[in-house]
């Protein structure tokens, strides 16, 4: 063995015993790193840090009842028996979307694409006020194509199964299903229907909301109310008070689940309230007199 090869061999050495130290043996890091099998697999397996293995982390906030959790094979902790008229529900801050600049006059002031968004889980035998009912499925969410950014030379730009005269989603649900949860007498806007599957799975249905209707504020138990189509058109012309009308079904969120949404929502909304603040601090001070020389 030449010198230089002996001067690099315990250098060798080390580097080995350093390997090992980190990753173990092989069999030892194939066994960290299996996967369990799919028909075996619960959503611990995919979705949290085990066994020392990358995983997928979930945004959403949870609240579903026990016979979802055991279907879809869910963690206990988010199992709430005062979630009503639903089987599931979940709550994340979605990033999809276009970046708007040049608020105040400046290129580099932009609105982050932020929303509220809401997944509910429900039973499909529940009669909700479906505007075409024939209807099984459909995507209606905007933002995440490059044709946003193409002229429509066709004028076929956003068509869908769902058509609409009125500006913006295609209305899908009458009577409510406008994504507004009332918190008391509280409600702080609408939502539209981004998508939906009338048919997920046996017996399931899903409807995914996007926009401030379903932001989780103020914390309280969270109701959303669907009414057949003449209750609603009384509600809209004011014959009589939407809390005297009888809605035809209600989801009810517990108050745990709009806690800890809450918590995500005023966490990751800062940076649309910072440029808020920037804002109205720009206005107020282009409103002040200008100083006498």
């Amino acid at each position: 063995m030449s010198l230089t090869m002996k001067s690099r061999f315990p250098s060798f050495l080390l580097f080995v015993l350093l390997v090992v130290i980190l990753i173990g043996t092989p069999t030892a890091y194939a066994q960290q790193t299996e996967s369990p099998r799919l028909e075996d697999s619960r959503y611990e397996d995919w979705h949290t840090f085990k066994n020392g293995k990358t995983y997928t982390a979930d945004p959403y906030v949870w609240a579903y009842t026990r016979e979802f959790a055991d279907l879809f094979r869910m963690p206990e902790k988010w199992i709430d028996e005062n979630l009503k008229g639903a089987l599931a529900v979940a709550f994340r801050m979605t990033t999809i979307g276009n970046l708007s600049c040049g608020y105040g006059r400046r290129e580099d002031s932009c609105w982050p694409p932020l929303e509220c968004q809401m997944d509910v889980y429900y039973d499909n035998r529940i009669k909700l006020p479906w505007v075409r009912d024939e209807i099984t499925r459909d995507f209606l969410m905007r933002g995440i194509s490059s044709q946003e950014f193409l002229h429509d030379l066709s004028g076929s730009k956003g068509i869908r199964r769902y058509t609409s005269k009125e500006i913006g989603y295609p209305r899908v649900l009458r009577g409510g299903g406008y994504g507004v949860i009332k918190v008391g007498k509280f409600q702080s806007g609408a939502a539209d229907i981004a998508y939906f599957d009338r048919e997920y799975q046996p017996g399931i249905g899903l409807i995914g909301w996007i926009g401030i209707g379903v932001c989780p504020k103020p914390i309280g138990t969270g109701r959303m109310y669907f009414y057949d189509e003449d209750t609603a058109e009384k509600i809209s012309r004011m014959k009589i008070k939407a809390e005297d009308a009888k809605p035809m079904h209600v989801f009810e969120f517990p108050e745990s689940f709009i806690r800890r949404g809450n918590a995500v929502y005023e966490a990751q909304n800062k940076p649309n309230n910072d440029v808020t603040q920037g804002l109205l601090k720009q206005f107020f001070e282009s409103r002040q007199p200008a100083a006498k020389p």
